[in-house]
C-alpha cells in the first residue's frame, strides 16, 4: 500500500480553509456582538455608580439649602443690616439681641416695647425701647455689645437716673444701682 501524501494534504487544505472560515465568520459577527455586550456592560457600572452619586447628592440638598439660607442671612447681617420677612420678625431679633447684652452683663432686663417702625430712604428702621436696672458697668458694657454687634445698632435717648433708696444707703465700695431706659435701633434693608 501505497501512501497518498495528497488525500492528507487536501484534508489539512479544507481543515485550514474551515478554520479560517470560522475566524471571519467570528471577526465578523461574534467579536462585534462581545465587544459590545463588554462595552454596555461598563457603561451600566458607570451609570450605576453615577445614579449613585447623584442620590447621595439629592439626599444632601435639603441640609444644603438650610446651610445656604443661613449663610444668605448671615451675608446680610455682614452688610450690617438685619434680614427678615418682615418688622415683626426682626424687632424680635433686636429684642433678642437686647436680652442677650444684658445677661451677659449681669444686668436686670425690666421691660422692651417695640415701636413703629419707621421708613428712612430705602431702609427701615426698627426701633425697640428698653428699661434696665444695673451698675454703671454693667451699663457699658451692654452699650458696647450691642454697638459692636453686626448687624449694626445704635442707641439713642439713653437715661440714667440712681435710685433714690440706694442714694441715701449707698455703700462706697459698691456701684450704686441705676435704672437705664434707652432706645436701640438697627435698620431692615427693604431693597433686598
Amino acid at each position: 500500500m501505497r501512501f497518498d501524501p495528497l488525500p492528507l494534504a487536501r484534508r489539512g487544505l479544507a481543515l485550514a480553509i474551515l478554520l479560517i472560515l470560522v475566524g471571519m465568520v467570528y471577526a465578523a459577527a461574534v467579536q462585534p456582538l462581545v465587544d459590545d455586550y463588554r462595552d454596555t456592560t461598563q457603561s451600566i457600572d458607570q451609570m450605576s455608580a453615577l445614579l449613585q452619586r447623584y442620590q447621595r447628592v439629592a439626599g444632601n440638598l435639603a441640609p444644603l439649602q438650610a446651610e445656604l439660607a443661613s449663610v444668605q442671612q448671615r451675608q446680610g447681617a455682614k452688610d450690617g443690616f438685619f434680614t427678615g420677612a418682615n418688622d415683626t420678625l426682626v424687632a424680635a431679633q433686636l429684642q433678642g439681641k437686647l436680652r442677650t447684652a444684658v445677661e451677659a452683663a449681669h444686668g436686670e432686663l425690666k421691660s422692651t416695647q417695640v415701636l413703629p417702625a419707621e421708613d428712612d430712604g430705602k431702609m427701615r428702621r426698627i426701633t425697640v425701647r428698653g428699661q434696665m436696672a444695673s451698675t454703671l458697668g454693667a451699663v457699658q458694657r451692654v452699650i458696647y455689645e450691642l454697638e459692636a454687634s453686626s448687624p449694626y445698632l445704635f442707641v439713642d435717648n439713653l437715661t440714667l437716673r440712681a435710685r433714690a433708696a440706694e442714694r441715701r444707703a449707698e455703700v462706697p465700695d459698691q456701684d450704686p444701682i441705676l435704672d437705664v431706659r434707652f432706645d436701640v435701633y438697627g435698620y431692615l434693608s427693604s431693597a433686598k
